[in-house]
């Protein structure tokens, strides 16, 4: 019998990893930094703006850092424009809003999600369309309305505003949140006896959390930018929100730049701390509404 030998195959070489940056990688890291970068520009510009005393304003050359640091721009906001009054009309007519667009938009949410109502398909079709359809579209039809029931120049005519314009994108985000729950878990509070609003009180709406802060900060962020609704709707500083009160810095004179970086730090602060603690809700919920829809 004849002895067989077998040649045993070479080994492959093996090819050593880069551990160098590749250009391709490099580009795409630069590209990232230019754009973040192109992105805070304005705000860090904005910041250092409002820290300048008023000559260093209009200096030349003009000089990146401010040689002075100083609060007197924040201080001019309230002394001479009454910054205080506006800013506590953003904050009720915001937290008012997102108060009742949460209240309405999460029973309706729930109905949508879960019955099935003759009609229900010709509802959801018109939430749709609602979302498509810019608010001051409205503001003329609005502005008469409120005429005639004496909501004008009122905070509570801007908070029904706001929450009837929110309300569609607020049910549509909670709609998608609550058809991912599986329905065993609401069969199994109707076995222990839960009705209708004990299952969407106890156990729909604990389950759903994230959904609600992300129609929260959606919300509150939408309603504290708002400009033309707060523009068109009120006349006096007893309803007018920061985002008015930023044009009286703008003159037949001229514009006052320092006070007005002060007024737009002011505005933005809010915003950033909003979005920044509640950040991961806000990228679930626009996810979730960008697959249901």
């Amino acid at each position: 019998m004849a002895e067989l030998t077998g040649v045993r195959p070479a080994p492959t070489p093996v090819r050593p990893r880069r551990t160098g940056a590749t250009v391709g990688l490099v580009a795409r890291y630069a590209v990232l930094v230019f754009t973040v970068l192109l992105s805070i520009f304005p705000l860090v510009w904005l910041v250092l703006t409002s820290l300048r005393t008023s000559d260093e304003l209009f200096a030349v050359p003009v000089q990146v850092l401010p040689s002075t640091v100083t609060l007197e721009q924040y201080a001019t906001v309230f002394t001479e424009y009454d910054m205080a009054d506006y800013l506590t009309n953003s904050v009720v007519v915001s937290l008012a809003t997102v108060a009742l667009v949460t209240v309405l938009a999460l029973p309706c949410a729930y109905v949508l999600a879960r019955f099935r109502l003759p009609g229900i398909k010709v509802v959801i079709t018109t939430l749709l369309i609602m979302r498509m359809i810019p608010v001051i579209a409205l503001a003329i039809p609005l502005f008469t309305v409120f005429s005639g029931f004496g909501l004008l120049d009122t905070l509570l005519g801007l908070v029904l505003t706001h929450a009837a314009s929110k309300l569609p994108v607020a049910i549509w985000l909670l709609m998608a949140f609550i058809q991912d729950l599986p329905k065993e878990i609401e069969e199994s509070a109707e076995i222990d006896g839960a009705g209708v609003i004990r299952k969407l009180v106890l156990v729909v709406t604990p389950l759903i959390g994230p959904g609600l802060a992300a129609s929260a900060v959606l919300t509150f962020l939408f309603t504290w930018n708002d400009l033309l609704i707060a523009l068109t709707l009120t006349s006096s500083e007893a309803a007018q929100t920061l985002p008015v009160g930023l044009t009286n810095f703008v003159t037949q004179f001229g514009i006052d730049w320092g006070p007005m970086s002060a007024a737009g730090v002011l505005m933005v602060v809010p915003t950033l701390l909003f979005v920044w603690f509640a950040q991961g809700y806000l990228v679930k919920g626009l996810v979730a509404g960008a697959v249901r829809g």
